[in-house]
């Protein structure tokens, strides 16, 4: 691609955080991580386009599970207001399941060692429960996700891949569309506060 090329792109296109991309021709991160997304299928980016449209979404108050929001993605996935949210954002980006725990939709996909962008990261977090997200990019080490109910918020962060699990959503069956790991804050999976 030439530069202008790369402008072209960058003026209809944003980066993982949902923010229009600076036009200035260079493949950085994150126009690098917008040309990934872009090569996999209308489905996997609407999912990724719903996670992101939702970032900075806050529980309110701070630590109650609750928020207009919050309250209507449980609601969708019929269970009742105040309890952790996060499968039921993941659903709600989704659109095809409403499955309110972060176990119970991890395991209602088949399992898969290389997932793509709008496939399920999670993780169990002890005595049955567990932390789920939505995955957006793919390092070697790395997987990068948008989650809700990660501290109190709609968050982007990175989290090391031999620590958590992935199941396929089947959004499509075409090729394959690894989007690269752009800067976003790191977590471990052990994270205090998901539930």
């Amino acid at each position: 691609m030439t530069p202008e090329d790369v402008r072209e792109f960058q003026r209809s296109r944003v980066d993982v955080f949902g923010a229009p991309l600076a036009i200035d021709g260079a493949v950085g991160p994150l126009t690098q991580w917008a040309l990934d997304l872009f090569s996999c299928s209308p489905r996997r980016r609407a999912v990724v386009h719903r996670a992101q449209s939702a970032l900075g979404i806050t529980e309110d108050p701070p630590g109650s599970n609750r928020g207009h929001r919050i309250d209507e993605w449980l609601g969708r996935c019929h269970v009742s207001t105040g309890l952790p949210w996060c499968a039921a954002f993941a659903s709600w980006c989704l659109e095809t399941v409403a499955i309110a725990g972060a176990q119970a939709l991890g395991g209602h996909f088949p399992a898969v060692d290389s997932p793509l962008p709008g496939d399920v990261m999670w993780f169990s977090t002890g005595a049955g429960k567990g932390h789920c997200g939505l995955v957006v990019g793919l390092g070697p080490h790395e997987v990068m996700t948008i989650e809700g109910n990660c501290l109190d918020a709609v968050r982007c962060v990175r989290r090391a891949r031999d620590r958590v699990r992935f199941s396929s959503t089947g959004v499509d069956i075409q090729g394959t569309c690894p989007a690269s790991i752009a800067r976003a804050p790191f977590m471990g999976a052990a994270l205090e506060g998901t539930r």
